[in-house]
């Protein structure tokens, strides 16, 4: 069973954990309030990897209206492997969403430096100078702020040499696609985003909401979760000893480590509720304090997102899915 990796693996992140603003979260509105006026929701939506079009007929489904104060959160994964990695970045930076870093958006953005890496190490050299395989401008014939396909490392380097794919072929063509700017908003996003809940506001999901792309350990303050495992994690394995701890686990396991997140609340007098992507094999996770939205959608199954409103002084919640509307992608073993 897999545990965590090093830190190494990690592209760079400047935030760890943010705070979403008061200003986004659904409030219960005052009985006096004006006719027409709609509370905010939020909308929680689980892996597109690059799905543009069922991201979008999910957001039509959800009748979603940024004017009205919706606010879109994406749980990791935005992108590589589906058809429009780019399309999707554009629509979530035009809503003006929250999202989270998933595992294969760290890989892209490793990849992209990666590749950032070699044409620098190739231009000092003068290695791309009269080589037939590129242009004479490097940069005449890709848009000034993508990284080109020149680039790619050479898939059937020796491994020995450092020069080797550290990723799949899918990997470094979606960091192609992506613009330096693109790019640049993916490696801004935290690996950890905390809703605080209204006070005044009953909820099933007790006080905070945290949005992680694949999961948190139970017992471990949220400060002090491995980056890593927060990115990749499926399930826990537990240690001995007279206190029993748990160490995240890649690997499916026989039971997700979501199981053992809603027993740990159960016993605390503030309670927290985590909405997470990442496991597709599972499809869609409802625990009593956890949920998984990652329903395969990538694999040609649905897309599917959380939405949250305030309403009678409560918060109420719904999962809103649709059918995969973009070329599902073949599944690997």
């Amino acid at each position: 069973m897999t545990h965590t990796k090093p830190a190494d693996g990690i592209f760079p992140f400047t935030t760890f954990i943010s705070e979403l603003p008061t200003s986004l979260i659904p409030q219960s509105l005052p009985s006096s309030s004006e006719n027409g006026h709609v509370s905010r929701r939020l909308v929680i939506v689980g892996d597109v990897h690059g799905m543009r079009k069922s991201l979008e007929a999910l957001l039509d489904k959800i009748g979603f209206d940024k004017g009205k104060g919706d606010h879109l959160i994406l749980a990791g994964d935005l992108v590589n492997k589906g058809p429009d990695s780019p399309g999707v970045v554009d629509l979530a930076i035009k809503l003006g969403a929250s999202a989270v870093r998933g595992n294969h958006d760290n890989a892209v953005l490793n990849a992209a430096a990666e590749i950032r890496a070699r044409k620098d190490s190739l231009l000092q050299s003068g290695g791309l100078m009269g080589n037939p395989a590129l242009p004479e401008n490097p940069e005449a014939d890709a848009p000034k702020d993508t990284v080109q396909d020149s680039e790619v490392p050479d898939k059937d380097a020796s491994a020995a040499t450092g020069a080797g794919m550290k990723h799949s072929a899918a990997t470094y063509t979606t960091a192609l696609a992506l613009s330096t700017s693109q790019l640049d908003w993916l490696a801004a996003l935290p690996l950890i985003l905390r809703v605080k809940l209204p006070p005044n506001l009953t909820s099933s999901f007790g006080d905070t909401l945290i949005v992680v792309h694949a999961g948190l350990v139970p017992g471990t303050p949220l400060e002090a979760q491995d980056p890593h495992a927060i990115m990749h994690m499926r399930s826990l394995v537990g240690t001995l000893g007279d206190e029993r701890e748990f160490k995240p686990a890649e690997a499916c396991g026989e039971e997700g480590w979501a199981m053992e997140w809603d027993r740990w609340q159960e016993k605390l007098a503030s309670k927290s509720t985590v909405i997470f992507g990442h496991d597709a094999k599972r499809r869609l996770q409802l625990g009593r304090y956890t949920i998984g939205l990652d329903s395969a959608c990538l694999y040609g199954h649905r897309l599917s997102a959380l939405v949250i409103t305030a309403s009678g002084g409560e918060i109420e919640h719904q999962i809103i899915q649709v059918e995969c509307a973009d070329e599902p992608v073949a599944p690997t073993v």
